[in-house]
């Protein structure tokens, strides 16, 4: 029977779906198209009725389904309808459905319409479709839908709607304008930089003495339940391997001919140019630099003139499309060794010199043909494979075992006899068939009996599904069975606190960089640098979160201190400091979109709320109640 649903929703459920909103009203609210739901008629098809549309059985189960696949994986077993009303997951599905229900009408009645060409350009231009070469796959299009429990009718529908969602968040988006003041005011917190030098003390090589059997014993007592034996479990997979089946299918040579032309546009290898170059700021200086290029290395001046670093100026090989589009048209009218006049682009003042041309060249029939053979082999291996997985689905559906399953569809059944999760048995023996770590991983989170999901794997190139037909659960060690593991465990922990002592102690007495460079050499450590990074870009030279928020909490000269993995423990030092409002308009104009995406979210949150209230919201219980 049909409810009226409460307009204001539970806090906590809009927030959970408005937290993403952005993304999803642009890509997609959820899956959905399953076919085969047991105990549903279609005159019973509806869950809920939103304003002059309707959402599905079939959509709202699909959604639900992979909301709570990670809550079945932790508990062990599926939840049902009550449960997961009790726990919010009926209603954080569907109100996920419901919002994109309240947009599709919204945009019915506003009239937004999007053509044919738009959607199918959305769809071929999706990276999910396309094959290794960049290509648009039918193929995989039809098999990655079909999982997810489209017809072909249904997903171009959807991509329509979602394209009109795009157009609406787009408008709000756009609308907004952020005073100059308030860019201004973040720009000067979230764009500072700063600049560090630091050192990185390992504590494997701090020296301890000897460790007493009391240490050891209390050590042992104060951290019992950690040393436990390996979890071992048997288990059975079926592999349906894409090779396997394209052993057994045949090509032509007008399929490889086909496939030839229909790619050989992209097949041509463009003219590539192997560049070196000097980027300043500022132009005077990038004349002056060109000036003395007339007689010098050019490498040399990048050096002592620019300050740049080898990898600073060398750009290595180059097409026209990887290159800034200001700088394009000279540098490939440029000869061999011939060194370019300053180019100006959105990124600076560019001094290019010409290593090296290798021409534009096409790839032949020939030279392609059996890789092409072996594409259109895999392929169709693949389409074997994804036949197959409807029927080993229904197999598994009537009670078939794995063994009986296997000779039915000569699908290859392979097993593991107590192994852990690493696929090594008892004896330390690897067990070459279980190396795939989706499947060990697959296999140490399911239960006992329990049939898994099917998985992808070998690159995508096969599928799998495992059931696990026993388990030798961790148990508890004693102190001479874990004595080594104690022994270790202890030698670290002791290591690691000399270390952070000796660290703290380096810390007190660093007043300057003077002193960070005699500690350093004192103490047989390497200083590395770190050249400017900002809080919302920082540097990619492995620094720690916690001491990059530390570093810009500190003032010039401060030392900070933070560990990395388990055995470095990093002084840094702060040795700049730039306040000032960072001026290149690519940097500023980045951030700013940044704060209008999380005041869009704002936005859409409360445009949401006014869309419940405008259009009539309706649920039926009675068919949720079925769904399990």
């Amino acid at each position: 029977m049909l409810t009226t649903l409460r307009n204001t929703s539970k806090n906590i459920v809009l927030k959970f779906v408005l937290g993403t909103l952005l993304t999803i009203l642009i890509i997609s609210f959820a899956m959905w198209g399953t076919e085969d739901l047991v105990g549903i008629t279609k005159k019973q098809n509806t869950v809920a009725s939103v304003g002059k549309l309707d959402v599905s059985a079939q959509e709202f189960y699909s959604l639900y389904s992979r909301q709570t696949e990670e809550i079945r994986k932790l508990l062990g077993a599926s939840l049902d309808i009550k449960k997961s009303r009790e726990f919010g997951y009926v209603d954080r599905a569907l109100s996920s459905l419901i919002n994109r229900a309240l947009f599709n009408n919204e945009a019915l009645e506003l009239g937004l319409s999007v053509s044919d060409r738009n959607v199918k350009d959305k769809i071929l231009n999706d990276d999910a479709f396309k094959d290794d070469l960049g290509q648009f796959s039918e193929l995989l299009f039809r098999q990655l839908i079909s999982e997810s429990g489209y017809t072909e009718a249904s997903y171009v529908e959807g991509t329509r709607q979602d394209l009109a969602r795009e157009q609406m968040v787009e408008t709000i988006r756009s609308s907004l304008i952020i005073p100059k003041i308030i860019e201004n005011k973040l720009g000067e917190y979230n764009l500072q930089e700063r600049a560090v030098d630091y050192v990185v003390i390992d504590s494997q090589k701090e020296k301890i003495g000897n460790i007493t059997d009391q240490e050891i014993k209390k050590y042992y007592e104060e951290n019992k339940k950690t040393f436990l034996s390996t979890e071992f479990r048997s288990a059975q997979t079926l592999l349906l391997d894409a090779k396997k089946y394209a052993k057994k299918s045949t090509v032509t040579e007008d399929e490889i001919q086909l496939l030839y032309e229909e790619r050989k546009e992209t097949l041509i290898e463009p003219e590539r140019r192997y560049l070196k170059q000097i980027l300043v700021q500022d132009e005077k200086k990038a004349s002056s630099i060109f000036d003395v290029l007339k007689k010098s290395d050019f490498t040399k001046i990048a050096k002592t003139k620019a300050n740049l670093t080898e990898a600073d100026i060398d750009l290595g090989w180059n097409t026209k499309n990887e290159l800034p589009d200001e700088i394009v048209d000279a540098v490939f009218t440029l000869t061999k060794n011939e060194i370019s006049k300053p180019i100006e682009s959105t990124f600076g003042w560019h001094i290019v010199k010409l290593i090296d041309i290798k021409k534009k060249k096409e790839v032949t029939y020939k030279e392609v043909k059996n890789s092409f053979k072996n594409e259109i082999l895999l392929d169709k291996g693949k389409e074997a494979v994804f036949d197959l997985q409807d029927e080993l689905e229904d197999l598994l559906s009537s009670g078939s075992t794995f063994e009986e399953i296997s000779e039915t569809l000569d699908v290859t059944l392979i097993k593991a006899q107590m192994i852990n999760r690493s696929g090594i048995d008892e004896n330390g023996k690897v067990n070459s068939k279980f190396q795939d770590e989706r499947i060990l991983r697959t296999i140490f989170n399911q239960s006992l009996n329990e049939e898994g999901n099917i998985i992808n794997i070998d690159k995508d190139e096969g599928l799998a599904i495992s059931i696990v037909t026993e388990i030798v659960e961790p148990k508890q060690l004693s102190l001479e069975e874990s004595l080594e593991e104690v022994k270790s465990q202890l030698s670290n922990k002791l290591k690691k606190e000399k270390a952070m002592k000796r660290a703290n102690e380096i810390q007190r007495t660093i007043k300057t960089d003077k002193d960070f460079s005699i500690m350093a050499k004192k103490n047989n450590l390497e200083i590395k640098g770190v050249k400017p990074f900002t809080r919302i870009l920082p540097d990619s030279s492995d620094l720690p979160i916690p001491l990059i928020s530390k570093i810009f909490e500190s003032r010039l000269y401060d030392v900070n201190i933070e560990t990395r993995g388990p055995n470095e423990i990093i002084l840094a030092q702060t040795v700049e400091i730039i306040d000032s409002l960072v001026k290149d308009k690519k940097e500023l104009d980045d951030f700013s979109s940044r704060i209008k995406d999380d005041i869009t979210i704002d936005l859409l949150a409360q445009f949401s709320e006014a869309l419940r209230k405008k259009y009539k919201i309706t649920i039926n219980d009675d068919v949720i109640d079925q769904l399990n």
